[in-house]
């Protein structure tokens, strides 16, 4: 879904919204707000890993249908 029609959808759910369910949309906001994406150095060592493969043309990609297709496979 566009981010316009999301917004303007969140938009009427907020104007009619009542006390419980603006408490509960402000919590998961600020939550969101305050969290914190830093990377462990093992999480950073793998991204620049997989960015490098990515980079030199050795990452290979599949579509979610071939990714099915392997699993069921199996």
């Amino acid at each position: 879904m566009e981010t316009s029609i999301l917004k303007e959808k969140l938009h009427l759910i907020v104007d009619s919204a009542d006390e419980n369910l603006l408490e509960i949309l402000h919590t998961v906001a600020s939550e969101f707000e305050q969290s914190n994406f830093d990377l462990t150095p093992e999480q950073l060592l793998e991204l620049k890993k997989r960015l490098e493969l990515f980079d030199s043309g050795k990452m290979s990609f599949s579509t979610w249908d071939e990714m099915i297709s392997r699993i069921e496979s199996k």
